[in-house]
């Protein structure tokens, strides 16, 4: 009950959020194609195995859904806020409003190391 008040008052401070309610959703699932990304981290996982354009495909699809749903969560976090900005908080928020518990704690986790590891590489490039 209290989630569906917090996402009800957050719709309604934020115009920003009922104007993007008023669009029509689209349904594509191909708005960008990770199916490399795919591929590279399974020869990591397993070396031995592929992946069908079927698979490929479907994973795309889910990629693009969760990524979509993050980004929705973290814009109704903000309107709810009534902030302007996005920040790693919001993202990480919303990840576990979505995510099941242990689910999102790992994705939290590789997702930090993952920024810590880019700035990092980033730094030492510009010395």
């Amino acid at each position: 009950m209290a989630k569906a008040m917090k996402s009800s008052e957050s719709e309604k401070s934020c115009s920003a959020c009922q104007e993007k309610k008023k669009k029509p959703s689209q349904k594509s699932c191909f708005n960008r194609n990770y199916t490399l990304y795919t591929h590279r981290v399974l020869k990591e996982v397993v070396p031995n195995q592929g992946l069908s354009s079927k698979t490929a495909d479907i994973m795309n699809c889910m990629i693009n859904n969760i990524l979509e749903r993050i980004a929705e969560e973290a814009c109704n976090l903000l309107c709810y806020k009534r902030h302007l900005t996005l920040s790693h908080q919001d993202i990480q928020m919303a990840v576990y409003r979505l995510l099941p518990n242990e689910l999102a704690k790992h994705a939290v986790a590789f997702g930090t190391r993952a920024v810590t590891s880019y700035n990092d590489s980033r730094s030492s490039v510009n010395l």
